[in-house]
Order: structure tokens, then sequence, then C-alpha cells
């Protein structure tokens, strides 16, 4: 059965410069009158949008329902009107193997952290639009095990079709996107090219490291023997 690729995106496609990231999030502070002092305290790597606004506006003792659609949508917003190619740093040999995997007749999708919308523009702006159709994202879920099984029913409702958890093979680069994987029951590929090295990652077990996506003549063989 042919290999269901299931990508990150931060750390995995692309980075995001943070000056860029930072000044985004600094004026949605500002307007939630929330400490800018904040951001220091607040982790990004291999989490949700919905888990990080979250943290950030419980800060400051208003995290509610209300509020936390108020800060998605600000973020959102900003994001889709400011957020262009000179913001972003494509990762070498990212986007050769999601064309690559597309021109081998492979399914790929994305299990990103990211919201929905702001996934989609990241990938835009890294010269990545079109390619991906489903995959799971980090609106309704602060624990990023819970992605992989959203991507699935993405798929499943987008091809009529319902394959086997093992069929997928999510790849990130934090240990995040392994756990996630071991939990839905797919295989996992750890790359390097984030915040996390291979002796960061190894302990946690995925069925592969890499330093990279590049060859992915060679690494797509792999899934599918």
């Amino acid at each position: 059965m042919k290999p269901i690729l299931l990508f990150d995106i931060d750390g995995t496609l692309l980075h995001v410069k943070r000056s860029f990231l930072f000044e985004i999030i600094d004026q949605i502070l500002i307007e939630l009158n929330i400490s800018k002092d904040v951001i220091k305290q607040v982790s990004f790597a291999g989490r949700t949008d919905r888990d990080i606004f979250l943290q950030l506006i419980s800060k400051n003792g208003i995290a509610n329902d209300s509020s936390f659609e108020k800060v998605k949508q600000l973020y959102v917003d900003a994001m889709q009107n400011h957020l262009s190619h000179e913001h972003v740093e494509e990762i070498p040999g990212a986007a050769d193997a999601v064309h690559f995997a597309r021109s081998s007749g492979l399914d790929v999708g994305l299990c990103t952290g990211n919201f929905e919308e702001v996934a989609f523009k990241k990938v835009e702006a890294a010269g990545l639009a079109d390619l991906f159709d489903f995959g799971g994202y980090g609106c309704n879920h602060k624990d990023r095990i819970y992605l992989p099984e959203d991507a699935h029913k993405s798929y499943t409702a987008l091809k009529k079709s319902k394959p086997h958890p093992s069929q997928y093979v999510v790849i990130g680069d934090t240990p995040n996107d392994i756990r996630c994987a071991k939990h839905f029951g797919a295989r996992s590929i750890a790359v390097t090219t984030g915040s996390f090295n291979e002796s960061q990652l190894k302990p946690h077990k995925p069925d592969y490291i890499f330093d990279g996506l590049g060859n992915p003549d060679k690494w797509i063989d792999l899934l599918r023997e």
C-alpha cells in the first residue's frame, strides 16, 4: 500500500522569521492589554496554536471561549494580511520532497499545530500553494496527539477511502510529532531541521531520523518496503 505523507510545517517545511512572528503577536497582546513580556515565557515548538494562545491569554486571567476566539481571529487576520514570501525561510530540500511525492502518485497532507487558515497561508508564502488538500490542524485541540486522527477524517471525506493508520507517515521536527504519530498508529519521520537534534529526537523512537528531506527518492522508497 502506498504511504500517505502528513507534513508538519514549522521546522519541517519552513521557518517563519521570529522577528516577524513576534511583531504580530506583540501587536495582538497590546490590543488585548496583555504584557508583551509573557511571550518570553512561552514555548512554541511542537505545540498547537490553540494551546499556545490559551496559555498567552491565561497569563492575564482571561482564558475563556470568547477571549480565545477573539485572539484567534486577530492572529489569523494578521497572518493572512501580512505574511508574505519575504517572512519565510524555506528549508532546503523540503519543497522538492513534496513535489517529488506528489509526482510519484503519493497523497500528501498536513499535520500541523497551526490554525488551518494560517497553515495554508504559510505554505502559500513558501511557494507550496495547492499541494495540500487535507490535514489535521491546531484549531480544536490543545494536545497534538489528536491531529493525525483529524487528518485521517479529512482524508477519508475527500478521497472516499478509509486507510489503516499504519499507512500514514507523520513527518516533523519535534518529539510531539513523533508522539502524535505513535498515538494514532502511524509511522514517523523525524527531521533535525527544527529545534531538536538527533540525540534529542532519538529517545522518542521515530521510525526514521533524517537531517532533512533531501533525496526524497531514497527515503520514500524506504516507506514502500
